[in-house]
């Protein structure tokens, strides 16, 4: 096998790719059968590889048969590249303009290298390597949940878990029933915690966001002590997957073990920090005592801005909207606030904007849905019936009652009036109230689809 740069029009799709149910008889068909039931898929390969090339480690197999070059590993990656060469391709007008929308607004690989084999029986044991999940450690060995996180950071699920357990094992070191409990579900249950943890119910109710390798903390180590205590004996014990599954049994979990909750009314005004890369926890609302009181002089350390502050929505991940919606979002994520009160500004009024309407239309509803003020109304209704989230408090004062016409017009005057002035503080009021509603707002399309 040698290897050899290709121009992507001269590579042919491999018409008996295994991920076809049946022979396809041309290109097009070969695109749209890999496109399939999930375009996504094949939409964010593409915008990867507009965004970052080729991937170096992982070339595409060529066959030479007669005077074409057919790809027999890689179609999916050759294939994205011939839609970002030719948008036509895709099947339908709506994928056709996605792809063409990456394309224009990025650089894309025109060549590709390839590894040229003599024949496909030659290439057969190199390409069932790469799809047998390991071939019982000969191929590539796919990573466990625990490694993923390591290497990647703390944004899954699994990595919010291990992060949590080593500021757990910190927070309560002079107790060492807890710490061996958590250690014991760090070790054989740690997707039990990471399911718990990636429920926006469970986490709004402990108080908890996490951003990176931060976490921010509603309540005094204190009163999260007896709920942790019990959490991860549990799950360290008779707590099992089956029991914590769906989002109702979480909900259940929590109702049951609600005497060992921390009250609603003891959440702290200003949440404290932790850090893996050294932030402490104001030790003032710390059960620990890191400070010795014996030193009268000490002054309290400065408090900076943590990254978590600085940008739009921490923490706010949208899973069942639109896939644009969600790519919307977390362009809004990356704009820092101070740098750019401006353009955050207007991203806060339109993010919450977009997501209010595609949930009403979604869900079909009619009514109030000719004022931002009547759409947000909508989805709060609809998700805190009661009024008695305490995470959706500031949304409903900042859009329904006395002080809501205010907010609401300068919600308005963000992207209409050019005399508006936005304050950083203003901008970053909104993102924290808003934050929690579009997370619910979001599961309401998972509801429906249920």
């Amino acid at each position: 096998m040698k290897q050899a740069s290709m121009h992507v029009n001269s590579l042919v799709l491999d018409e008996s790719n295994p991920r076809h149910e049946k022979k396809t008889a041309s290109l097009e068909e070969s695109i749209a059968a890999l496109l399939g039931h999930n375009p996504e898929k094949l939409y964010r390969l593409a915008k990867d590889i507009a965004q970052h090339g080729i991937n170096p480690a992982e070339l595409p197999i060529v066959v030479i048969e007669g005077d074409r070059n057919i790809v027999v590993e890689g179609n999916r990656r050759v294939a994205a590249l011939k839609l970002l060469g030719n948008p036509s391709l895709a099947p339908t007008e709506k994928l056709q303009k996605q792809f063409a929308a990456i394309a224009r607004n990025n650089d894309i690989p025109r060549r590709v290298g390839c590894v040229i084999a003599e024949s496909r029986t030659q290439a057969e044991h190199w390409i069932m390597l790469r799809h047998d999940a390991g071939g019982k450690g000969v191929g590539i060995v796919p990573w466990s949940s625990a490694e993923k996180s390591r290497f990647s950071g703390r944004s899954t699920p699994t990595g919010k878990a291990l992060l949590f357990i080593e500021a757990v094992s910190k927070w309560f070191a002079d107790d060492p029933n807890l710490v061996k409990d958590a250690h014991a579900v760090r070790n054989s249950r740690i997707t039990n915690l990471g399911r718990m943890l990636a429920d926006p119910y469970v986490r709004n109710r402990l108080g908890l966001t996490f951003e990176g390798d931060v976490i921010l903390r509603g309540y005094s180590l204190e009163k999260m002590k007896p709920f942790l205590a019990r959490l991860f004996s549990d799950l360290a014990g008779s707590v099992t997957v089956d029991q914590i599954k769906s989002k109702e049994q979480r909900k259940d979990y929590l109702q049951q073990v609600e005497d060992d909750l921390p009250r609603l009314a003891d959440r702290l005004e200003i949440p404290q920090v932790y850090s893996k890369n050294g932030a402490a926890d104001d030790p003032s609302t710390s059960s620990q005592g890191d400070l010795d009181d014996s030193i009268p002089d000490a002054k309290p350390a400065k408090r900076r801005r943590a990254d978590f502050d600085k940008k739009l929505f921490r923490g706010v991940v949208l899973r069942h909207v639109s896939l644009r919606t969600s790519e919307v979002l977390e362009e809004a994520k990356q704009l820092k606030i101070d740098e750019m009160p401006n353009v955050a500004a207007i991203m806060v009024r339109a993010v919450v904007d977009i997501v209010a309407t595609e949930v009403a239309e979604k869900l079909r509803w009619r009514r109030n849905q000719d004022t931002l003020k009547g759409r947000i109304g909508a989805v709060l209704t609809q998700v805190d019936p009661n009024k008695d989230n305490p995470d959706l408090a500031n949304a409903w004062r900042f859009s329904q009652q006395d002080e809501g016409a205010l907010v609401l017009k300068t919600l308005h005057s963000f992207v209409h009036t050019w005399e508006s002035n936005p304050l950083s503080s203003d901008v970053r009021k909104l993102s924290m109230a808003y934050g929690p509603l579009l997370i619910l707002a979001d599961e309401l399309l998972e509801k429906k689809r249920r």
